[in-house]
């Protein structure tokens, strides 16, 4: 097992994609000169890794060039299928209408007031809108703000709460 691998490594030092390769390995093969009962089994090991190379070369491009991998449900017995179940234009078709479509994000209020939440950090009675009732910052799903203006409010609001202004549970409605 570490013949082949050896004759393998030594005879593939080259920088040459995989199928430049085989060709530059086949001419080194046969040109090896070595002592006659040595010389068959290194030749044999050479042309096996060879032909292991060729194969591998081979199965690589069939893979590639089979195409897209079919849709197949798994089928138990007894289960009924209807026959464009099979199609595969059908599946994608059916696949490309359920994927989720974006949805418009609402405006962000403080872009829609012209205001940097920033400068909003002695406001508590704002920034209690954005906290839940156990003092953990609201995520942007549920406040509608733009990532630059999430990171923005949550800054003013740990400067808030390290200030004193802000209590982690203070929700005032």
């Amino acid at each position: 097992m570490l013949v082949p691998l050896r004759a393998l490594s030594t005879l593939s030092g080259l920088r040459a994609p995989l199928a430049g390769q085989l060709s530059v390995l086949s001419q080194r093969c046969m040109s090896t000169e070595t002592p006659a009962k040595e010389g068959n089994v290194v030749r044999n090991i050479e042309q096996e890794t060879l032909s292991l190379l060729q194969e591998t070369v081979m199965n690589d491009k069939t893979k590639a060039t089979s195409g897209q991998a079919r849709y197949q449900k798994l089928q138990r017995v007894g289960d009924t299928y209807h026959p464009q179940d099979l199609n595969d234009a059908h599946h994608q078709q059916v696949m490309r209408q359920r994927r989720r479509t974006p949805e418009r994000r609402t405006e962000d209020p403080f872009d829609a007031l012209g205001l940097d939440p920033l400068h909003e950090y002695k406001n508590f009675r704002l920034l209690s809108e954005f906290v839940s009732d156990i003092g953990k910052i609201l995520p942007r799903e549920q406040t509608g703000l733009t990532a630059k203006n999430q990171r923005k409010l949550a800054r003013a609001i740990k400067r808030a709460r390290a200030m004193g202004n802000f209590q982690c549970t203070q929700n005032i409605t």
